[in-house]
């Protein structure tokens, strides 16, 4: 079992989805065998393959957690039991849920790490997620040359030592969340989009696809905070989105 202290709460005892309103649920993914043993048997046929390929047991074992978890809150809204669920997959592999007569479409998207799930569920728009546990990285510089601008670097490097990681896992995870929002790859196109990291200041899109994507006005992006020592992210090519953050009961 775990020891992960989710800071949200546990949700109301009824809930639904409106208009502008988005769900964000937070999950541990060491869970008990008996529970892991039941979300396996949710899975499809290919999420089982999938998870018997990880080569660590840690891994194959927050895989089935993941989307046995997934498979539990999408089918608490469609009214349906997880087993039952179909995904479809867009062309970078975001994943979808096969249109289902007399249910509205449902967006979601989900992230983890380090034995933490977090997943975002809305009627209103494509949403993106990320969550990251802030640590030491080695190779943080490297990445900060490949991915980020000339001034996103400089300002990464022009911060006190104590506060460059959680700068850098900020810029990574509402970056990331905003490109999993469109659905493309983070290694394209993660230098398009520039968002605000510094500590302190507010939470915004700055620029993003100017090209081919809404402006950067419609865009949503807000911190989340699901855990100590976690950095994660919502993001939206929408104006508004309404958020509640909930832990989920498992």
């Amino acid at each position: 079992m775990s020891n992960l202290q989710i800071h949200w709460k546990t949700p109301p005892s009824s809930w639904s989805l409106k208009g502008t309103e988005a769900h964000v649920w937070a999950a541990a993914l060491d869970i008990s065998s008996e529970l892991l043993c039941a979300y396996a048997k949710t899975l499809s046929g290919n999420e089982r393959e999938r998870a018997r390929r990880f080569h660590f047991e840690r891994d194959q074992k927050h895989f089935i957690a993941g989307r046995g978890t997934l498979r539990a809150i999408l089918g608490s809204y469609l009214k349906m039991q997880p087993a039952g669920l179909q995904f479809e997959y867009g062309p970078r592999g975001k994943p979808m849920v096969a249109k289902i007569e007399d249910n509205p479409t449902l967006h979601f998207n989900l992230a983890h790490s380090d034995g933490l799930l977090v997943v975002a569920v809305t009627e209103h728009c494509s949403i993106g997620v990320d969550v990251e546990r802030v640590r030491l990285m080695e190779q943080a510089d490297d990445l900060v040359e490949r991915f980020f601008s000339p001034n996103e670097a400089k300002k990464l490097r022009g911060l006190p030592v104590h506060q460059r990681t959680r700068a850098f896992f900020n810029l990574w995870t509402r970056k990331e969340a905003c490109l999993k929002a469109t659905g493309d790859g983070i290694a394209e196109r993660l230098h398009e989009i520039a968002v605000s990291f510094l500590p302190d200041e507010p939470v915004r899109v700055l620029n993003a696809f100017s090209d081919t994507e809404p402006a950067t006005a419609v865009w949503t992006l807000a911190e989340l905070s699901p855990a100590e020592e976690y950095a994660a992210a919502i993001a939206a090519a929408a104006p508004r989105l309404d958020l509640s953050c909930w832990r989920w009961s498992q």
